[in-house]
């Protein structure tokens, strides 16, 4: 095998050490901007999509060109875009399953306090009983 054919196989990255800079700043700038927009008096209903857009734009641009996966086979590419896909609907259900939840330790509504009846505390004894 000579190396010209062993060039040719190398699945290495044709990006140099500038556009690696360039790409980690870039990266840096959508952090900031993240951090930014986090500690900002935004709601939390237009914040929360901006926050998502922005991860999905670092996590894209650090799987096709710090992981090299814009240059490998398009198979990988879609086990990658289905991964971010799936994730995304999985956060977004969670979000949407959660967003008025009243036992939110942080902001929700107090619960009120449970009413004890004599009713229910005899419920419970015959219960007790049973066991």
């Amino acid at each position: 095998m000579t190396s010209d054919a062993h060039a040719e196989e190398s699945h290495g990255s044709p990006l140099g050490p500038r556009q690696y800079i360039q790409i980690t700043i870039g990266l840096a700038v959508i952090t900031a901007l993240e951090l930014v927009a986090s500690y900002s008096d935004m709601p939390t209903s237009a914040l929360v999509p901006i926050l998502v857009v922005m991860s999905a734009v670092k996590f894209a641009v650090v799987v096709a060109l710090f992981m090299h996966l814009r240059f490998e086979p398009g198979i990988f590419t879609k086990m990658f875009v289905l991964g971010l896909f799936l994730g995304t609907a999985i956060l977004i259900a969670l979000i949407a399953l959660f967003w008025n939840d009243p036992t939110d330790a942080l902001g929700g509504e107090e619960l009120p306090p449970l009413e004890h009846s004599s009713e229910s505390h005899e419920l419970f004894l015959g219960a007790e009983r049973l066991l």
